[in-house]
Parts: C-alpha cells; structure tokens; sequence
C-alpha cells in the first residue's frame, strides 16, 4: 500500500500557534502523488536542471555544493540522495518536537537564518554564500521567495497550497541535486514494506475503524491529518472520520457532553500543538479520569491511543523517517491492545 503524504509537517518546527492553526483549520486538500510531480528537466546529473514550483519555475546551473536548509522535512529527506546541509536553523529546543531527527545531519546550526515568526532572514541566509535555498511556502510568501531568489535558487515546494508530499519534495530535490528521482519509488517501496509488516502484527485490527480528533477547549476535533500510516496499517475510517475529499471543516466536533458518539473501534487523540506541555498533560489526565471515556468500545478495546505532540507531528506531514519513528514508538501499544489480542 502507497503510503503518500499530502500534507505539511504543522508542530515540528513551527511555533504552536502554527500548529494549531494549520492542524485545526486544515492544511488544504490532497495533493497529487510523486508521480504527478513536475518533470525534471534532468535526472541524469546533468546541468542546468529547471522545475516547476509553487512560484514558478527554478534553475540550478551548477551541482549545488552550498544548501542551506530551512524546514526540517528536508533534512529528513536530503540523506536520500545522499546530500547534505550547510547549514538549518534547527537548534536543540525546535527538534524537541522531532525528536527522529537526533541522528540527521543539520550542517551547522544558525537559528538567525529565521526570524521570530518562523520567516527566512535573507540578510543572514546571504552570509553562507548558498547556492541553493530549501524552504516551504508556509514560510515564504512569494515577495520573500523573489528576495531570496536574489540569493540564490529557492524551492519552496510544488504546490501552492502547502500540500507537497514527500514524494513530491524528494522528486524535487532528487532533480535540483542531479540524482536520479527513482529514489522516490525505491524509498516509498521500503516504506511500504515496513507498514505491511506492521500490519501483520495486527490481525485484530484488520478492517477496524478510526477516528482522528484533536482534543482542545473541551471539543473533540477530528481531522483528516494522519490518515494516511493507519489505511497503511488496514484500519478503515470511521463514520465521523474526515478523508478522501471530506476535510475537518465538513464534519461535525464533539464536546464532551456527546462523547459517547465516538464509538469508533479505534480512537487516536491528537496532541494540539497551540498548548503547552504541561496544559496538554492535565487534559488527558482528566480524560484518563472520565468515566465516560471509560465507557467507550475504543477503551475496552484498549485502542483509545494518546499522541503527544512529537507523535502527532511524526504523522501530520510525515516523511519516511518520521513514520518509522511513529510506529516504533505506537505498534506496541495496538499490538497488545485487546481488540487485537482477541484475533490471536
């Protein structure tokens, strides 16, 4: 099963109000698969290479030996065509929300490549001299791209509406690098495999059905972000479950009071990433204590699952590195749960 992302990574880097509003509000639509990306203008290491993006079209005219990186779902994906940061702006408070990115190489760190509300800084980018410019346009509206484009050759993304996939990046950064993009099948294929054999350590849960709510100001909110490694598992969405072209502003929320509606057999509660750790801790201490979450087909099935913000932001935009985190840290937890157990 093709495990495609269509969605950008919202808490990783971002600050939590971000967060909130992208994973609360929706992101945007689907997005095509890598296949439907831009064709490269070459994928035989040839230069110049020219592609497609959000604001139009970038050219590379040399093998870039200078990348500065600037959102971290490139750092996860540039080891796959086997280049490297000069340089991001990840410090070690930012990657507490990515925690699978402890091993990744982040060239060396500048924090004032970004301002405080996330955007580039030319001014600071212009002082490594890059020779290609990584970042996403939830970042970069396209007055600061044309500035940074005065720097060097800027790739923002595909789509307009923040929607590159993974595949889509790694196609572009396969071509803009002189790789050949057939890495992006090489890598979605070894993705695949790994979910399929979680799968299998999930017979219980073959077929079950899900729901996704992120849990703020007392509503249950679900949302279609993060469906995409549970299908890969074989669950199925649940009836209050957004997917496919139903977003999260056309389904209904849930308070509290009407909680007994959520009787999908497996219940996944999101992290929000516009509250604090310590807020978040105390919210799900007190659905722990309700005895009405208790009472629900998820519980007894030990299937309703607590993502806190590092796992929800492994899933909501992942990367290949991201989901495999995911599952080593969640699989335990389903595979003892007791609606699997029973299938054993």
């Amino acid at each position: 099963m093709k495990l495609s992302t269509a969605h950008p990574r919202c808490p990783a880097l971002l600050a939590a109000t971000m967060v909130a509003v992208l994973a609360l509000a929706g992101c945007g639509s689907d997005t095509p698969a890598a296949d439907d990306a831009s064709a490269p203008a070459s994928a035989d290491g040839a230069f110049p290479v020219t592609i497609d993006t959000a604001y139009g079209e970038v050219t590379v005219e040399a093998k870039p030996e200078r990348i500065v990186v600037l959102t971290s779902t490139y750092l996860e994906l540039l080891p796959y065509v086997d280049e490297k940061p000069l340089t991001s702006p990840d410090d070690d408070e930012a990657l507490a929300w990515a925690p699978w990115l402890g091993e990744v190489d982040k060239g060396e760190v500048d924090t004032d490549l970004i301002n405080a509300d996330w955007a580039p800084s030319p001014e600071a980018i212009a002082t490594w001299e890059p020779d290609l410019i990584l970042t996403d346009i939830w970042n970069t509206d396209e007055k600061l791209y044309k500035q940074l484009s005065q720097v060097a050759p800027t790739y923002v993304g595909i789509e307009t509406d923040t929607q590159t996939s993974w595949q889509d990046h790694l196609a572009s950064l396969a071509t803009l690098t002189g790789h050949d993009t057939a890495v992006v099948d090489e890598v979605e294929a070894e993705l695949s495999a790994d979910f399929d054999a979680a799968a299998e350590r999930l017979p219980g849960l073959q077929g079950r059905s899900y729901v996704i709510p992120v849990f703020k100001d007392d509503q249950f909110w679900p949302t279609e972000y993060g469906n995409e490694p549970f299908v890969a598992l074989g669950l199925e969405p649940g009836g209050h479950q957004p997917h496919g072209e139903v977003t999260s502003a056309e389904v209904d929320t849930f308070s509290l009071e009407n909680i007994d509606q959520l009787t999908e057999d497996v219940v996944i509660v999101a992290a929000s990433g516009a509250e604090s750790q310590e807020t978040i801790d105390k919210t799900y201490a007190s659905l722990k204590a309700d005895p009405r979450v208790a009472d629900l087909p998820a519980s007894e099935n030990g299937t309703w699952i607590y993502l806190d913000g590092p796992q929800w932001s492994a899933i909501n935009g992942g990367t290949p590195l991201s989901y495999r985190w995911w599952l080593d840290q969640v699989l335990p937890e389903l595979e003892e749960s007791a609606l699997n157990q029973r299938a054993r």
